[in-house]
């Protein structure tokens, strides 16, 4: 067997020099690197990477970090650095076409603002089509915005073979003179301060995915491209009172998360009748916002409802929803019987249905009693289409059993009835309740031959 092995040729070692480049592109640069100490064969292939992907591995610590750890950062910095740029220094392909670079920043900010402001336009060039560039805030006391040069920030916005952008963490690029991405078509911008977004917008013409997150807005008005096939919105939270006119018209948009967190001064949404999936969390007391942005949306496909913006409807004395003609499968963030047969009424080809009941949401108050009394006009979807349901956050009040009893007994084609009890796990006797739940759920008649009851847990329990 050894001397089969000795024999057998190295069939990496074997392949050409453009194919194995090619392999080590996927992997960590200081892992590329490491490969020159296989053999004489591999000891120069790594110089002529055109991918590179250099990250500073930042260690599990505490929050409370001593002088003597923040010293060890610094020399850790010190070190990532020098291998930085002993990397960029012996290259032999002048041409970078990924350039994706992971680090801290903190410490001396003087030395670090000078390693990606010289990594940046090191980068940069002709070839380059995928740019990432994440800072993040380690565990120390001290943190810095890096603000980077004028030089950067023009070479990164005029980069016409650009397909691909990522600015994340603690980057400014509040200073942009221009932008010209005449080939950009992903952008992840999640940074603490955007200002230009209109100028950045209408310099990516063919701009198609977009992810945007950011803590401080200063621009009166955002206008997101029509170009836009998936738009992404989190976390937007204003550090002053200042409200923002937001617009989409978007007719090519198919996938939208929308977590809006700020003041409206005017939401305008028009051509969003392609849009296939959308997660929607908005908080703003307005609830002609959220029936316009819902009415846009009337034929999607799959859409997912959070906390925020069912506690806007529920606070209402009366909402009307669309009706989702097209909707499949549909996620609440929430367990209230009542809205929810409302909203049943209103998706007639619904498939899957997925309730999060995490507790914080509850208009009708329970007790001993249920306080909900079951409709006698059954919804469409649960006569003819609903086949799954899942209860995430299941307690096992009066109001669920009767729910799940109402569901099991008028879904006459489901197939799976999923209850998850994970949400007991901190009570008392809790085994006892989730045996005496298990029991109950399990006892329940069924209207459809096929469905089976599904109890999740941490421990096992039957199913019925």
């Amino acid at each position: 067997m050894e001397r089969i092995q000795k024999g057998k040729m190295d069939r990496i070692s074997a392949l050409p020099d453009s194919l194995i480049g090619h392999i080590l592109s996927f992997l960590p640069t200081k892992t590329a690197v490491s490969t020159s100490l296989l053999s004489r064969r591999w000891r120069y292939l790594w110089q002529h990477l055109q991918d590179f992907n250099f990250q500073l591995d930042q260690e599990d610590e505490d929050e409370d970090v001593d002088e003597d750890e923040d010293e060890q950062y610094d020399l850790s910095f010190m070190h990532f650095s020098a291998f930085v740029n002993g990397v960029l220094a012996q290259r032999r392909n002048r041409d970078i076409r990924k350039f994706r670079l992971s680090s801290s920043y903190t410490g001396e900010a003087t030395f670090h603002e000078r390693s990606f402001n010289y990594w940046s336009l090191a980068a940069i060039g002709p070839q380059l089509q995928d740019l990432n560039l994440s800072l993040y805030e380690p565990y120390s006391k001290d943190h810095f915005l890096w603000f980077p040069s004028s030089s950067v920030l023009r070479g990164i916005f005029s980069c016409t073979s650009l397909i691909s952008l990522t600015l994340d963490g603690l980057i400014c690029v509040n200073k942009i003179s221009s932008v010209h991405l005449p080939a950009l078509r992903t952008m992840r911008l999640s940074i603490y301060r955007v200002v230009p977004l209109d100028k950045i917008f209408s310099g990516c013409p063919i701009l198609e995915d977009l992810y945007l997150q950011y803590k401080e807005i200063n621009a009166p008005k955002i206008i997101f491209p029509n170009s836009l096939k998936r738009l992404e919105v989190h976390n937007c939270k204003s550090s002053t009172s200042r409200e923002v006119e937001v617009e989409i018209d978007a007719p090519a948009l198919e996938y939208l998360t929308f977590f809006l967190y700020i003041g409206l001064s005017q939401l305008t949404v028009n051509n969003l009748h392609n849009v296939k999936v959308a997660d929607l969390d908005l908080r703003e007391d307005d609830l002609d916002y959220i029936h316009m942005l819902l009415n846009a949306l009337n034929r999607i496909k799959k859409l997912h409802l959070r906390s925020s913006i069912i506690e806007c409807i529920l606070g209402a004395p009366a909402f009307d929803f669309p009706e989702f003609s097209c909707l499949l499968h549909l996620e609440l963030e929430c367990f209230n019987p009542t809205l929810i047969i409302n909203l049943l009424y209103k998706c007639p080809m619904l498939q899957v249905f997925k309730i999060c009941n995490d507790g914080q949401i509850w208009i009708e108050p329970t007790g001993n009693s249920s306080s909900w009394t079951p409709p006698t006009c059954v919804p469409d979807c649960l006569a003819s289409q609903l086949t799954k349901i899942e209860f995430k956050g299941y307690k096992g009040s009066k109001d669920e059993l009767g729910f799940i009893a109402y569901i099991l007994k008028s879904g006459i084609v489901l197939q799976t009835v999923t209850v998850n009890l994970d949400s007991l796990k901190n009570e008392k006797d809790k085994s006892k309740k989730k045996y005496n739940i298990t029991k109950e759920l399990c006892a329940i008649p069924r209207g459809s031959n096929m469905c089976r009851i599904e109890i999740k847990d941490s421990d096992i329990f039957p199913s019925g």
